[in-house]
């Protein structure tokens, strides 16, 4: 969640979007491919569910990156219920560009593809619409998301989301970051905090690690998970 000025730098470095809920407004390096993977835990009143998630990006060019999702595999529990199998796959584009040497600046389009298992299938396509703003100060970055998701199925097919996330290098390749986020559906509002820690093994290899607890309508969640993001080098 640390911006890094890597898709404008001769030599490259791995630029993270985990393990927070935004997206933020920095891109891979034009020609680099980058593959993000992690595995979460969550549990709501009773519920348990596990996930491992793919996100594979691409830097088609300075201003512009290709992003292709997927969860290989995601299970459910409850009540001695249980279902898993495969998510539907996502396909984004993603334009930042820098408004000056502090501010990044961007917007970003993804829509689902119906390729899951039937439990965890929208037959109809989800497409979210997000602006992007990223801001370095006195050794800070944060980032600003506002998005709306039109979701192919449902009553009620209008959701609204934003985050809002600050972060720094703590000690020279430990770095720590905060983030806020929340989404609103048919009156019903969820509210989130997660703080998260990341290491630089190099500048192709960074580790995460995360926890987050969120708030519907008064019911409480915890979600945890560990991951890593990797730049595949020429």
């Amino acid at each position: 969640m640390v911006f890094a000025a890597s898709a404008f730098a001769a030599d490259p470095e791995v630029t993270p979007y985990r393990p927070g809920v935004g997206s933020p407004a920095v891109l891979s390096a034009p020609g680099y491919f980058e593959l993000e993977t992690g595995y979460d835990y969550g549990k709501v009143e009773g519920v348990r569910a596990d996930a491992i998630s793919l996100l594979l990006k691409y830097g088609i060019s300075d201003n512009l990156g290709l992003l292709i999702g997927v969860n290989p595999y995601q299970r459910v529990r409850f009540a001695g219920f249980s279902e898993s199998g495969i998510s539907d796959a996502t396909l984004g584009l993603k334009y930042v560009t820098k408004a000056s040497e502090t501010t990044a600046l961007g917007v970003q389009l993804v829509t689902t593809l119906p390729t899951g298992d039937r439990a965890f299938r929208s037959d109809s396509p989800n497409v979210t619409l997000t602006g992007l703003a990223g801001f370095d100060y006195s050794g800070f970055h944060s980032d600003v998301n506002l998005g709306f998701t039109r979701l192919g199925e449902g009553d009620s097919r209008n959701v609204f989301n934003w985050s809002a996330s600050i972060g720094r290098a703590l000690s020279g390749p430990v770095s720590g970051a905060l983030e806020l986020s929340g989404s609103r559906q048919s009156g019903t509002t969820t509210t989130r905090v997660l703080g998260s820690m990341s290491y630089a093994v190099d500048k192709r290899l960074v580790l995460d690690a995360y926890v987050a607890r969120a708030r519907t309508e008064g019911v409480n969640g915890t979600t945890a998970g560990v991951g890593f993001t990797y730049l595949f080098a020429k």
